[in-house]
């Protein structure tokens, strides 16, 4: 990144006691590299549920998901300052929570019944024909969030494969442009798995949004397991929710052997070290600045010694910025009210 000011696009989701779609939308806000302030921010187009965004590689086309029963996901071409929508267009699937976004391709996690769908997209970036939609099945032992199929994420591999996360039957499920191409990996009874990152060594880091740890994959798919750590240290009291969500690894020079794990519940960002390439030791725990945080962005800070963490806490209705330094070191440095925020995201 050569300016210091970023801008970040903002999913959220609907106030309590409103209904989806009056008013929740995308905003955006900058980012200066130099302080972790933010600014500007301004609500810039409204849509339904756009619990989770991405951008289409080019820059030139943003996706939303809608997260609702019938599930849509919605195309707009970046103008400047402004979005334009140019479609909106079924997913196949219910309650959709994650997308990737390829050159030809969009592929979208829908939560609520587990469906993997993928749209393809033309030149311009925008989604033509009915979405291949690709069903799963099975459960899991926690009756309550393993009733059956929940995918959550979707994984670029960088070899032509993609990898779902399901929460609901504890796979990693492995796609490529033909369909589905069996498991990349099982994971162990009520792990829930949710968020994936790449290590700078290539495997793979997998959150357990249920057994609340971080387990580490070997990245050819043979699904064994390579060390595996609790997400945080911070003791949770008994009763009290502790749920994974986001996790990423550094950006800058300084911090590119760090991964970063935001609990929701304790309300905390974990740093761990990541040594040989799959191991993980853990650095701190530190309050992450509001409540229940969903997801967060992960920026190299001007001087490319640290990077700033800015967190959408979703029940606090904050963006919050923290600054962690080569040696896991964090401090809080910004907070930012902003109504319900889901996602957040670089769109430089």
């Amino acid at each position: 990144m050569d300016s210091d000011i970023v801008n970040l696009l903002i999913g959220t989701y609907a106030s309590d006691g409103a209904e989806p779609g009056s008013g929740e939308g995308i905003w955006r806000v900058t980012l200066d590299r130099r302080s972790g302030a933010l600014s500007g921010d301004h609500l810039i187009t409204t849509t339904t549920a756009p619990s989770f965004l991405a951008l289409h590689p080019s820059g030139n086309m943003l996706y939303a998901v809608q997260e609702t029963e019938q599930g849509q996901v919605s195309a707009f071409s970046v103008q400047g300052e402004n979005l334009l929508l140019q479609a909106t267009v079924p997913t196949g699937g219910s309650f959709p929570c994650h997308l990737l976004a390829f050159n030809d391709a969009l592929w979208v996690a829908n939560y609520g019944d587990g469906v993997v769908s993928r749209l393809d997209l033309n030149d311009d970036g925008e989604p033509t024909g009915m979405p291949a939609v690709y069903r799963n099945s099975g459960s899991g032992p926690n009756s309550e969030r393993q009733e059956g199929p929940h995918a959550h994420f979707v994984h670029d591999t960088g070899n032509g494969s993609v990898w779902v996360s399901d929460l609901g039957t504890d796979e990693i499920r492995r796609f490529t442009v033909s369909g589905p191409d069996g498991l990349a990996a099982v994971l162990p009874p009520a792990t829930g798995p949710r968020h994936q990152a790449a290590l700078p060594g290539g495997a793979v880091v997998v959150v357990g949004e249920l057994d609340s740890r971080l387990h580490v994959l070997a990245s050819d798919g043979s699904g064994s397991i390579l060390s595996s750590v609790a997400a945080l240290a911070t003791p949770v009291p008994s009763g009290q929710p502790s749920q994974p969500s986001h996790i990423d690894v550094g950006v800058s020079p300084a911090t590119r052997n760090l991964l970063y794990a935001a609990t929701r519940g304790p309300d905390v960002l974990a740093v761990f070290a990541v040594e040989d390439g799959q191991t993980l030791r853990h650095l701190s725990d530190t309050p992450i600045g509001g409540a229940w945080p969903r997801h967060f962005a992960v920026v190299p800070t001007s001087d490319d010694r640290a990077d700033f963490i800015v967190a959408a806490n979703q029940y606090s209705s904050t963006l919050d910025v923290l600054r962690v330094d080569g040696v896991g070191h964090v401090e809080q440095v910004y907070s930012l009210a902003l109504p319900v925020p889901a996602c957040v995201i670089p769109a430089d």
